[in-house]
């Protein structure tokens, strides 16, 4: 008589297991899914961070004094392309959003030298012709608020 129940008992114990593995398996599914995600807009917007850096170095070389040389220091700049002249320009007019996700600004920072030429955090004399640039690349998604920033230093190489 204990061993007719005895098979019920295996069966429940099997669809157990098989209900565990089954939900654990959707559960990370879902879990690499999330994360697949959040990683493509890390990259995202590491690429448009870098594409600022970029578009910084093209408005360089088309003519420091008229593009960057009178940004002023702590202010957002906005980095614009135009699809009708294939340029990028620089403003303080916020831009729209990239992607209907990603917001990317510049900020400015003088650049001081000590007497040997060298870049100093404090004190030192200001160089008009170099400027600290940095993007910021924001985002918000089911995890939060997320950036990105990068950082270069330009200077005026053509005498523009």
């Amino acid at each position: 008589m204990t061993k007719a129940g005895f098979g019920l008992v295996e069966i429940i114990i099997a669809s157990a297991i098989i209900s565990v593995s089954i939900f654990s398996l959707s559960a990370i599914a879902v879990i690499g899914s999330r994360l697949q995600v959040q990683s493509l807009e890390k990259i995202r917007a590491n690429f448009l961070a870098e594409e600022g850096l970029e578009a910084l170095r093209f408005l360089r070389d088309k003519s420091w004094s008229g593009n960057l040389f009178t940004l002023s220091s702590g202010v957002d700049y906005y980095i614009n392309f135009s699809t009708s002249t294939s340029l990028w320009s620089i403003s303080s007019t916020p831009s729209y959003y990239i992607d209907s996700l990603f917001e990317r600004k510049v900020k400015t920072e003088n650049v001081f030298r000590d007497s040997n030429d060298d870049i100093v955090l404090s004190g030192g004399t200001n160089d008009p012709d170099t400027k600290k640039f940095t993007v910021f690349v924001a985002w918000y998604s089911k995890a939060g608020t997320s950036t990105v920033q990068l950082n270069t230093y330009l200077s005026d190489i053509f005498d523009n």
